[in-house]
């Protein structure tokens, strides 16, 4: 089995691997996250992605800190939620990351949603409070503020980069126009139902690198099209003797973005990780599903695995006022 080590330099001039283990979950993701983590780093793993709303940080440090890799060969990517924008929250926010963590520095720390709520605190139960409605209404803190208190968190050295999520182009133009440190990373949805081609060649032009979350276009849940079982993939897991998976996964990262599968069971952790190299004309086959039919999975979905806490559908999980992909109320 050949692993994937491939990697990208960011424009902070850090290296980025573009495997990752994605570690959202349920209400056990702790426990979870703290053992696929440890597995997911003995069988190769150099990139891990958490988020303060996870609630997964900590077993996240702890799986690294007692692992036989050293600190610096891992790559580690946490976010700032977005009760947190207010630029006298940023660093506070930072450093509860990192304490929960028990590491001096964060290798990415990322914008986690463009809009801004009200500051309610630092608790979880604080982060996403709906009125009577089931609305949370959007402040109007700058993003450029935000921005620039997360510059100062790589100027004092608590953080190597910084990055966004779920930006669109129209947001990454603004942003550019006034920071001082760019974007390394804008994370996103990507995946054959929604392959991005135009924020992909954006952001290639602006050397950002880009991540795709639910690079798999999260098979399993009802009213999703499954990618796993569309006919050209299984056609293309055939030719190469592979999973579905490992196509979709493969994909993405021939096409020069991060994808971060998320896997409990040692056995799927260890074949996410598995890199072969795809004909071009595959990699094209793959990309016209989503150019003959674009689909936003996440957007579509109304219960989650990690709904109670976390979803991927800002209309759906935070109400009208945070509708950032123009659904259909």
């Amino acid at each position: 089995m050949t692993i994937h080590n491939r990697t990208v330099k960011l424009n902070s001039g850090h290296t980025f691997p573009l495997v990752g283990y994605g570690t959202f979950g349920g209400n056990d993701a702790a426990t979870q996250v703290y053992n696929g983590t440890k597995f997911a780093l003995e069988a190769g793993y150099r990139h891990i992605d958490t988020a303060y709303l996870y609630r997964t940080e900590e077993a996240v440090g702890k799986a690294v800190r007692e692992s036989d890799v050293p600190r610096e060969e891992i790559f580690v990517t946490t976010k700032l939620w977005q009760t947190f924008h207010e630029p006298e929250h940023v660093r506070p926010a930072c450093e509860r990351s990192l304490k929960l963590l028990g590491f001096d520095y964060i290798d990415l720390y990322m914008m986690h949603w463009p809009m801004s709520w009200k500051f309610r605190g630092y608790e979880f139960d604080q982060l996403k409070v709906p009125n009577e409605n089931g609305d949370i209404p959007t402040t109007n803190v700058p993003i450029i503020d935000t921005w620039r208190a997360m510059e100062g968190l790589v100027k004092a050295g608590l953080v190597k980069s910084i990055g966004v999520s779920n930006f669109s182009i129209a947001m990454l133009e603004e942003l550019l126009k006034e920071c001082e440190i760019k974007p390394a990373v804008n994370q996103l949805e990507i995946h054959p139902s929604l392959p991005q081609e135009e924020m992909l060649e954006y952001c290639n032009r602006q050397n950002i690198i880009l991540t795709a979350y639910s690079p798999l276009a999260n098979p399993g849940y009802s009213g999703v099209p499954s990618m796993l079982s569309d006919p050209m993939v299984l056609k293309i897991a055939e030719k190469y003797k592979k999973t579905p998976v490992q196509v979709l996964l493969n994909w993405g990262v021939s096409r020069g973005y991060a994808v971060i599968p998320k896997s409990v069971t040692p056995d799927r952790i260890k074949a996410n990780l598995e890199y072969f190299e795809m004909d071009k004309e595959d990699v094209e086959a793959i990309l016209a599903i989503g150019r003959r039919n674009p689909y936003r999975s996440c957007a579509e979905l109304y219960v989650m695995l990690f709904s109670t806490i976390y979803n991927s559908s800002p209309l759906r999980d935070f109400g009208p006022s945070n509708n950032l992909f123009n659904e259909p109320l």
